[in-house]
């Protein structure tokens, strides 16, 4: 009997373990979720608007800005220290993609997103830059 004891509080333990642990991963990747998807429509934002082409005041501009700013918000949540600092550099240039510096520090700021989504980033910054914003835009 002692031992059907002990391993019944071994399965206990074990259960309950594995329910910690599993609550644990969910955890981490409904977060990871979320600061991917987060990123995701940044860009895709930060796409329409230079694809677009939206007037600010139009309808259209204005549904536009309202979901940039969300993707914001929810990047400043949710997002990864190296991210947050790359954004802000690329805030302060004020967001736009004008001189080389601009587009440096955009690319830079893709890189971090692209480290904290995969865990690594081995792809060339010249590469990203290229695929970003075209051969004209460059460095």
């Amino acid at each position: 009997m002692n031992t059907a004891v002990v391993s019944l509080i071994g399965l206990v333990v074990g259960a309950v373990l594995q329910f910690l642990f599993t609550r644990h991963l969910d955890s981490k990747k409904h977060q990871r979720d979320l600061r991917a998807k987060a990123y995701a429509d940044y860009l895709q934002c930060v796409s329409e608007h230079a694809n677009l082409g939206h007037q600010k005041t139009s309808s259209e501009g204005r549904q536009l800005g309202a979901k940039t700013a969300d993707a914001k918000c929810r990047i400043s949540l949710y997002g990864a220290p190296a991210v947050i600092t790359a954004f802000a550099a690329f805030e302060r240039l004020g967001a736009a993609m004008n001189t080389k510096e601009q587009c440096g520090t955009f690319t830079n700021m893709v890189l971090a997103m692209r480290q904290d989504a995969l865990g690594s980033s081995s792809v060339a910054e010249a590469d990203l830059e290229i695929v970003l914003l075209g051969t004209h835009h460059a460095t």
